[in-house]
């Protein structure tokens, strides 16, 4: 830690931080376009110029390091005038449609012209006009907005590892492109409408749906893969709009992965929220009790998935069945690793993306819930018998025991697995509750209450209570008052 003035105030600072970071760190704000924490600093928009004591000309904060007893000005009448510069340059040629531009409410241009501009434009002239183009399956890129920051070719090259984007022309007809005409493919174009500070950088998949300042946002948790990226949910009319990437500079999370960003229509479509018997809807008045005999004369019990839920359903789940198996005095086989990946050591598909796409592996894990022989092993025993009663948790019913034991599956959305099984059991979101995950590198992480569940569906956790509850009814009924 080095001691340094920041506009007279004399802060303590960590010495490896520039002074953008340095200053955030004690609560000053100094603007900035180009620069981004995880990605290389290139000094491009002359938007975080500072003055340093002692240094005749005014210099960029993103390319300064930190030094002992430094001493800066960031509100100087100097600074204000060459920032409000870079305002004006910057908006010479943007179009005025922040009314239709889809990152109105969270654009940096709109701050920083809030901030530093001048509040009105001595720019008389046509200003430049050149067509909006698709460049991705998913990435259009409006050439009118673009403050050609470079943060979109930087991210490409250095995180992503390749090449796509570049810089071409000179002067007011530079403008950024497809480097080599063919159209962007890769895991992470939202993460490049998401860095990029204006609105140039947009995806179709988002592109009108609603207003930032219409969602109500909680801090949450991808449930993508086992890396656990840290986001934030934007729900409207309780439904599951968008995940935005919440920044966690100490465990170096800054960017998100399109799997997890865009995979969200099965919250809001499709879901089940009935109970179903031989893929006809029925109520739990029915199907409980009916899943309570079968638990009564069963050979063998075994649970299969769990690795979509959180660490407190997970353990709610364990207790449950551990009380289950001493009330029907038979063993219950629990294990919630159903794909080859969850019994190997992590592999990634790129620097985000995992091969296990389950959210809470590792929690499970770490609680215990698995079995030496593990799923094949499990199948074993249910293709020999020994197992007659199978629960599936949110997973896909292995194909080789359909018929060959009663299935009762547990799930979030009508899939092919409720309508095969013999029971199904709706269950809220994991978005649905608060809880927490476990990442592949053991890191636990809470995440909010993000949506309301409709009244009465139960959780994973309250299902399996319920027959616990019906089995310790019955057992009274059997007894008698005595």
């Amino acid at each position: 830690m080095v001691k340094i003035k920041i506009d007279g105030v004399e802060f303590e600072v960590d010495e490896k931080k520039n002074l953008i970071d340095a200053a955030k760190e004690v609560g000053v704000d100094i603007p900035y376009f180009c620069y981004h924490p995880a990605l290389s600093v290139v000094g491009m928009c002359r938007m975080c110029l500072i003055e340093i004591e002692g240094v005749p000309r005014l210099q960029a904060a993103c390319n300064t390091p930190v030094k002992e007893n430094m001493g800066i000005i960031t509100k100087s009448d100097r600074v204000k005038e060459a920032r409000a510069g870079t305002m004006e340059f910057l908006l010479a040629n943007h179009p005025l449609d922040c009314p239709v531009c889809d990152k109105a409410g969270e654009c940096r241009l709109q701050d920083n012209a809030f901030g530093s501009g001048q509040g009105h434009s001595r720019f008389e002239f046509q200003k430049r006009n050149v067509p909006q183009e698709e460049i991705g399956s998913n990435l259009i890129i409006n050439h009118n907005r673009c403050i050609v920051c470079y943060r979109c070719v930087r991210f490409e090259e250095e995180k992503v590892g390749e090449s796509n984007l570049g810089l071409f022309e000179r002067g007011n007809d530079s403008l950024i492109g497809l480097a080599n005409n063919e159209p962007i493919n890769h895991n992470f174009q939202g993460a490049l409408a998401d860095i990029c500070p204006v609105g140039a950088l947009l995806n179709n998949k988002t592109l009108f749906k609603s207003r930032v300042w219409w969602y109500k946002s909680h801090s949450s948790v991808c449930h993508g893969c086992s890396t656990g990226c840290n986001v934030t949910t934007n729900v409207r009319d309780n439904k599951m709009y968008r995940y935005m990437v919440k920044e966690n500079h100490e465990k170096n999370m800054f960017f998100l992965c399109d799997k997890g960003r865009f995979d969200l229509d099965w919250m809001n479509e499709n879901r089940l929220f009935s109970y179903m018997e031989n893929g006809t809807p029925s109520t739990s008045i029915n199907v409980i009790p009916k899943i309570a005999n079968a638990l009564r004369s069963t050979n063998g019990v075994a649970v299969i998935g769990g690795a979509h839920e959180s660490n407190e359903n997970l353990a709610r789940i364990k207790s449950a069945l551990t009380e289950l198996s001493k009330e029907l005095s038979k063993p219950i086989q629990f294990e919630v690793r159903v794909t080859e990946p969850q019994y190997k050591e992590t592999e990634q598909v790129d620097f985000l993306l995992t091969k296990d796409y389950h959210p809470n592996t590792r929690g499970a894990l770490d609680l215990e819930i698995s079995t030496p022989q593990g799923l094949t092993g499990i199948v074993s025993d249910i293709l020999s018998g020994a197992i007659d009663l199978v629960f599936v948790l949110k997973e896909e019913i292995p194909s080789s025991i359909l018929g060959k034991a009663t299935i009762v599956q547990l799930d979030t959305n009508i899939t092919s697995s409720a309508k095969a099984a013999n029971f199904a059991a709706p269950i809220k979101l994991f978005a649905d509750e608060a809880g927490s995950f476990t990442n592949k590198n053991g890191l636990k992480q809470d995440f909010e209450k993000s949506m309301e569940a409709p009244k009465g569906l139960p959780s994973s956790a309250e299902f399996f209570e319920k027959v616990l509850s019906e089995i310790r009814k019955k057992e009274e009924a059997l007894l008698g008052n005595r």
